[in-house]
């Protein structure tokens, strides 16, 4: 058997991003009924860009708009947003949340602070932020040119 050398033993940084995804999704899922982490990320960026058109909630979440218009149709059968037609454009129809939706975010956004606190409780407020920055910076490395 041949010995590994310190080089081999490289574990890129996305394996211990999907650890931490599978953890913050079981804590979801603890949290909260019938909403999928996947729901929330929608919920969030609807909450966070109201009257998003479903194309520029596909651009933003680099998924398809079927994949796009699957979970809107879903998360609208369960009164948590609306669509109605752009005044300006009536082929497009704009997308927001219903005061449930709001409501869901909001307290969804309470949860995602605890966990965050607990995620960050042995880390200063400046190691935190670089953090968030290291992830962002390499989440827009990621994105294909």
């Amino acid at each position: 058997m041949t010995k590994l050398n310190e080089d081999d033993l490289f574990i890129p940084i996305v394996v211990y991003l999907d650890y931490i995804n599978v953890e913050y999704n079981k804590f979801l899922k603890n949290n909260f009924n019938n909403i999928t982490p996947r729901d929330f990320t929608y919920l969030v960026n609807i909450f966070y860009h109201p009257n998003i058109s479903q194309r520029a909630l596909s651009d933003l979440l680099i998924v398809s708009e079927a994949n796009v218009g699957q979970i809107v149709k879903r998360l609208e059968k369960n009164n948590l947003v609306y669509r109605e037609f752009d005044e300006k454009n009536k082929s497009r129809r704009l997308i927001n949340l219903t005061d449930n939706g709001q409501k869901v975010v909001l307290s969804y956004l309470d949860v995602a602070r605890v966990w965050e606190k607990k995620f960050f409780e042995n880390y200063t407020v400046d190691e935190e932020k670089m953090f968030k920055e290291m992830i962002s910076d390499y989440y827009q490395k990621s994105i294909p040119e």
